[in-house]
């Protein structure tokens, strides 16, 4: 199974019950206290995206606050409800040692709640019809 660069960022919620990971769009998205917290990401072999970093799931309205204190992240270019950052960026390391802290301790602006699944519908029969 494909490891990515940037998984140490999950050292700090490793001895969280509710930590888990899943893949998803490419990446590896991380969830905790039953919110999709980050997906890390990188370029596919498809060329869909080209994109080296960690996506942060957050609110619309938690993006100001996260940037004053983490001035590092920005809203994505093409996902511009989430905040990015490049792993090139020079302060890509210390920036997501402090978030995965940040998100280890439940902080209530990161993360979303993911979307419950639905369940598929069955197509009608038609009755009647013979």
């Amino acid at each position: 199974m494909k490891t990515f660069d940037n998984e140490w960022i999950f050292e700090a919620f490793e001895n969280q019950p509710s930590f888990l990971t899943k893949r998803m769009f490419g990446g590896l998205a991380a969830y905790l206290f039953g919110r999709q917290m980050m997906i890390l990401v990188e370029p596919t072999k498809t060329g869909r995206w080209q994109w080296h970093g960690v996506l942060i799931c957050t609110e619309y309205s938690h993006q100001a606050a996260i940037i004053k204190e983490f001035p590092q992240l920005s809203p994505h270019h093409v996902l511009k409800k989430w905040l990015y950052i490049d792993s090139r960026h020079e302060g890509f390391e210390p920036a997501m040692e402090r978030v995965a802290a940040a998100i280890a301790r439940d902080d209530r602006r990161f993360g979303i709640h993911p979307r419950p699944r639905k369940d598929k519908v069955k197509p009608r029969s038609r009755r009647g019809k013979s």
